[in-house]
């Protein structure tokens, strides 16, 4: 579900790398993900895919930014809102999202906070990759402006996303991110393994 840098990285980054490797790799190759970057990808499975992310962004974004209304100036993270994008392109297929059956807290502090955004602006740089490999297949067919994440904008936004974290997250919280992010991980895995079941039985059904 993410695309990670392999040149050199900060002491934070390698480790919030490590301890995402397993659930990280899972995603990638999770039932409803793997379809979008096989040789002939469906329309149907790309819409299921969207449906079942939308709780995971529904409940992402409601808890970064319910922490960071509490720390002003903290870190900009209204123009990386992707929730709307992600109901737009769903609003297009005439698809609904599917329920979540989880929660997710507001982070207790800066080192939980940049284990969230890593988990989530990882996600949307590894979102360019499907981007283009949904372009390719569909060109203007299907509506991909979630995936296309920030354009142009994504890798400057990477760089913002880690020059912030490198200078707020303090080494004493960097279990807290890397726990953060592997629960987040865990979280949008548990999540995708209800849906994959739901829309199984529900074409069989």
């Amino acid at each position: 579900m993410s695309e990670d840098r392999t040149d050199l990285v900060s002491p934070l980054h390698a480790q919030l790398r490590a301890a995402t490797k397993q659930p990280h790799h899972a995603l990638d190759h999770h039932p409803l993900l793997a379809p979008l970057v096989r040789a002939d990808p469906q329309q149907a499975d790309y819409a299921a895919a969207l449906a079942a992310l939308h709780g995971i962004y529904a409940l992402a974004e409601t808890a970064m930014m319910e922490f960071l209304a509490r720390h002003p100036g903290l870190f900009d993270y209204t123009p990386r809102h992707r929730l709307s994008a992600l109901e737009a392109d769903l609003a297009v297929l005439d698809k609904a999202p599917a329920p979540i059956d989880a929660t997710l807290p507001m982070p207790k502090n800066i080192g939980e906070l940049v284990g969230m955004l890593y988990t989530i602006e990882g996600s949307t740089r590894g979102g360019q990759f499907i981007y283009r490999h949904l372009q390719q297949r569909f060109g203007d067919a299907i509506p991909l402006s979630f995936f296309a994440g920030y354009g142009e904008a994504s890798e400057r936004r990477w760089e913002e996303f880690w020059q912030f974290a490198d200078a707020n997250c303090s080494q004493a919280e960097f279990p807290d991110a890397a726990q953060s992010a592997v629960q987040l991980f865990g979280l949008i895995e548990a999540h995708l393994d209800r849906c994959y079941a739901a829309f199984t039985v529900g074409r069989t059904s």
